[in-house]
């Protein structure tokens, strides 16, 4: 894995988006910007397979 630099990016979200950010972010005692951190950082679940019982 190679380490990238920093960059700037601006997102536009949904009034209702924003919403929910500000609400997570307040729950979290953070800004909107480290909650869209959180939510990059974070892993993602693995995919159940097809032939699981």
């Amino acid at each position: 894995m190679t380490d990238q630099p920093a960059t700037r990016r601006t997102v536009e979200v949904d009034a209702d988006v924003y919403d929910v950010l500000e609400r997570t972010a307040d729950s979290r005692n953070t800004d909107v910007n480290g909650v869209l951190r959180y939510l990059i950082e974070v892993p993602t679940p693995r995919a159940a397979a097809d032939d699981e019982d």
